[in-house]
């Protein structure tokens, strides 16, 4: 039986990440020096002894790539803090063997912007040509509205690559694994908020998105499942849009002004640039209890206004942190993944805890 102590020990032992340990053991800059001596330390009294032939092979500069849309239009809201979570880690892998590769597409919502669609081509054409190479070792990408089918992202798995989802699972993709927030947790937790505010004679309106994403269609499930299980019987009115334009706009703003709506709630961060809008052009900010989604400039500010009196956090920063980290781990460490799928946990900000949230998007125990 092999009882050979490996880095994996040490980090639990530690209780810190297995990147830590590899720079504390390697003498690299990123571990403070009491965290470097206490590793060193315990790996010294557990007996650790590196394993030469597998560090020699690590060796060999790895290539890996994100793939998530950009941080342009009113993607300026959501995924700026994805990109921050990859990036964060990708920092703390400053003098290791791994080359990261970025993708950033822009989406293109109208289907009459040619030069969007152009760029988009472009950036996601360069991506399929490294992975039809084959000079790609590992790929992180998004999987809500994925530029890419299912099958042929099975294709580049069963050619070598290891692949990782975030934010909406594609099983027959054949990935490793998916990192996402617990959607249908994030709609009951919208419901009992509101229920805990409003008469039962109240109806709400649910900003509910585009039913065909996976993260809106679980949050919306997750809402009603709460009120049924609980015996709400409040009217739901349910605004199915996304793409912030006056039409849809004018949607959310009708049902707002309706004298018998007590409550509205977001699925996601471009519904709730309008219905934070629709507030304060109907009057009814502060009257009607509001829950936005998605921490951004502009939803603080509705916060601190008291336009909306919650706001929920998906955490996209972990999800991209914890994706990233998972896929290197698994292509330096040992190959086997524990779980499939990978929650993060999502938090409730008030106006009275949102300063822990000013200066990053997230805080989570790595």
């Amino acid at each position: 039986m092999n009882n050979r102590v490996t880095i994996k020990d040490i980090a639990a032992a530690a209780g810190v990440s297995l990147g830590t340990v590899h720079l504390a053991l390697s003498d690299k800059p990123g571990v403070s020096t009491g965290t470097r001596e206490r590793i060193r330390a315990l790996a010294k009294e557990m007996d650790y002894r590196p394993n030469v032939a597998a560090a020699m092979l690590k060796r060999k500069t790895l290539h890996l790539a994100v793939c998530f849309p950009s941080m342009d239009g009113d993607n300026r809201y959501y995924y700026p803090q994805l990109w921050s979570g990859f990036r964060a880690y990708r920092d703390r892998m400053q003098g290791i063997n791994v080359s990261f590769h970025e993708f950033a597409y822009p989406e293109n919502d109208c289907n009459d912007d040619s030069n969007l669609y152009s760029r988009q081509r472009m950036v996601l054409g360069e991506l399929e040509r490294m992975l039809q190479a084959g000079e790609l070792d590992g790929l992180v990408i998004h999987g809500n509205r994925c530029p890419f089918t299912s099958e042929k992202l099975r294709r580049y798995v069963e050619s070598g690559l290891a692949l990782v989802l975030v934010d909406t699972d594609m099983p027959d993709s054949g990935r490793l694994l998916c990192v996402s927030a617990d959607y249908d947790c994030i709609g009951r937790t919208m419901a009992e908020i509101v229920m805990n505010r409003i008469p039962s004679c109240g109806s709400i309106l649910l900003c509910a998105g585009i039913a065909e994403y996976p993260s809106h269609r679980l949050i919306e499930e997750g809402f009603e499942a709460y009120m049924k299980e609980n015996g709400f019987e409040n009217l739901i009115y349910k605004e199915h849009s996304n793409q912030i334009c006056e039409e849809n706009y004018e949607s959310i703003l009708s049902y707002v002004k309706r004298p018998d709506v007590a409550a509205a709630c977001c699925v996601s961060s471009r519904t709730s640039v309008m219905l934070a809008r629709a507030l304060r052009e109907s009057g009814k900010a502060g009257r009607l209890v509001a829950v936005g989604s998605d921490l951004f400039d502009e939803n603080k500010q509705a916060l601190r206004e008291g336009v909306f009196q919650n706001l929920v956090q998906k955490n996209p920063y972990a999800q991209a942190f914890m994706a990233t980290r998972l896929l290197v781990e698994y292509l330096t460490r040992d190959n086997t993944v524990h779980e499939e799928s990978f929650v993060v946990g999502s938090q409730i900000v008030f106006r009275s805890n949102l300063s822990l949230f000013e200066k990053n998007s997230v805080r989570f125990l790595e």
